[in-house]
């Protein structure tokens, strides 16, 4: 049986994007027409059962230790020892059980007749290779897993020894970074071609990556849950929404991922159409860089916080009431904090404030300074997410007002972009679920090792603190904690969250499997989702 190449796919794509925005001013198709094409897509697709996504990113490989282990666990590449079920709660996957055996010992016993996806054994030789390559090539996954030793006991048992009481290691076996590869075939094959198509365990398996552009994924007919429904994915990258919601409503795809705002009521109002959303567990916020002297004085953050728009104005003005107003790191859906505050707009506090760390309009041009210097802003933000640009637009008229310029400058690889020296605000999209605990992203964000503290934020008594939450064994007293970090990393203005948006996917009426909102995003195509 033949189907296209994603390349061929691509360029089809992007001809019928040209097509649609030219025709844009014409009358749209009749309801006859319209229903013909319908037709015809889904013979197509029922032919080839190839189900054709647009995604918004592919910006590094698809393998955990060069990328993150997100595309294959949202694929159906990658699986993880553990998983989060639609509370958040962590379950066994490729794991049969995990149980405690002292302060510092976790037994793992594995689901038995798992095989990679090149029939090789998945026992507990390999995944003791897998995290053991996972712990020395990923900060996240080292820091989380915090291992001391991993010790095979038999051929479907292990044992991981930690260097501290690991209280949340059902939960961090739950985390992109710690997806089962056979360690093996990546050391015969070189990490540069292994991260392109890593050889995993899930009921699809990569088949062709074109980083930036698309990705070709097969179905593995031995997965140990048996052959999925479809023989074939076909992913796009498109990294502009509107770009994503024409592919969909042209039939050239299937799902179209994270639609913008202003397409869910259209794609709600067409019978050939659904939206289907995600619980809202991820914020949108604005990472401030705190590696530049200037943004380690607080009072200048403050300043640059009391000078943001509502966030209920936002949630309105970009999202079109698809999204929560933030007030802190987290979601409600992730952590729920009774009485948390954030800075409400005052414009006139925040010119006090600038006063106060020294900025003033000396010279009458408009630009506050400080010794001369005029304080200019440059905020990166990147196009996969549709709401980040127009947010930075209506912060950029504020803090117009207060005397200060921002540049705004879009970037395609934003986390690269976040590793040079020049940026002074990031606004950034980040699930906050991926452990089902809070304290894997607090870890992960606002500690002087973890790999998402992009803005540099250090506070001895925030890092203590969290270091606290890691030991409280009950959930109650260590969510209580959390929200007390998150209230002081308010206070202290390590981050600037905006909102939480809903991540909505438009699908097509022929997808069927999919008619169920997922926990959220990170699973994202099951076994399950078949063409009708």
């Amino acid at each position: 049986m033949q189907h296209r190449t994603s390349s061929q796919r691509i360029l089809m794509l992007v001809g019928i994007i040209m097509l649609l925005l030219l025709a844009a001013c014409t009358p749209p198709a009749t309801t006859e027409t319209a229903d013909s094409s319908s037709s015809a897509e889904q013979g197509a697709d029922a032919a080839t059962n190839t189900l054709s996504i647009a995604a918004p990113f592919l910006s590094t490989p698809p393998e955990p230790i060069l990328g993150s282990g997100w595309y294959a666990v949202q694929w159906g590449a990658g699986e993880t020892l553990m998983r989060l079920d639609d509370s958040f709660t962590p379950v066994p996957w490729l794991a049969n059980d995990l149980s405690q055996l002292d302060d510092l010992s976790w037994e793992i016993k594995l689901r038995p007749d798992v095989t990679f996806h090149d029939g090789t054994a998945v026992d507990a030789e390999a995944i003791k290779a897998s995290l053991t390559r996972a712990i020395e090539n990923s900060g996240t996954a080292a820091l989380l897993l915090d291992a001391q030793d991993i010790t095979v006991v038999d051929e479907l048992t292990l044992i991981i020894t930690t260097n501290t009481p690991n209280l949340r290691m059902p939960g961090v076996l739950t985390e992109p970074t710690t997806v089962i590869v056979n360690a093996a075939a990546a050391a015969e094959q070189g990490d540069e071609q292994f991260g392109l198509k890593p050889v995993m365990t899930g009921p699809f398996m990569f088949e062709e990556v074109i980083l930036s552009q698309s990705a070709s994924l097969g179905r593995y007919q031995d997965h140990w849950n048996g052959a999925a429904a479809l023989e074939a994915i076909e992913v796009a990258i498109l990294a502009d929404s509107d770009a994503r919601m024409l592919a969909l409503q042209s039939g050239e795809v299937d799902i179209a991922v994270d639609i913008p705002p202003e397409s869910v009521a259209v794609a709600e109002a067409d019978d050939s159409l659904a939206v289907v959303k995600a619980q809202p567990v991820a914020t949108i916020f604005m990472y401030i860089n705190q590696n530049k002297a200037q943004w380690q004085d607080a009072t200048l953050r403050q300043a640059l916080a009391m000078a943001i728009p509502s966030r209920e104005t936002l949630v309105t003005a970009v999202l079109r009431e698809q999204g929560i107003a933030g007030v802190g790191p987290f979601s409600p859906a992730v952590l729920a904090c009774d009485g948390l505050q954030a800075s409400e707009m005052d414009l006139s506090q925040a010119e006090q404030l600038l006063a106060e760390a020294g900025y003033s309009d000396s010279d009458g041009d408009g630009v506050v300074e400080k010794d001369g210097e005029p304080l200019t802003i440059m905020a990166l933000t990147y196009p996969q997410r549709a709401a980040l640009t127009p947010s930075a637009e209506i912060i950029q008229a504020n803090l117009q007002e207060i005397g200060v310029e921002m540049e705004i400058r879009s970037v395609e690889d934003i986390n690269a972009a976040l590793t040079e020296p020049d940026w002074d605000l990031g606004f950034y999209f980040n699930n906050m679920a991926s452990t089902g605990d809070p304290y894997g992203s607090l870890a992960n964000f606002y500690t002087a090792d973890g790999a998402a503290n992009r803005g540099g934020y250090l506070n001895e008594s925030v890092e203590a603190a969290i270091a606290e939450v890691r030991d409280i064994a009950d959930l109650g007293e260590r969510r209580a904690k959390a929200c007390e970090i998150s209230q002081t990393l308010m206070d202290d203005v390590a981050i600037v969250p905006l909102f939480y948006p809903f991540y909505s996917y438009g699908v097509r009426a022929q997808v069927s499997g999919f008619d169920q909102s997922p926990a959220f995003f990170l699973y994202f195509v099951t076994p399950e989702i078949s063409l009708q």
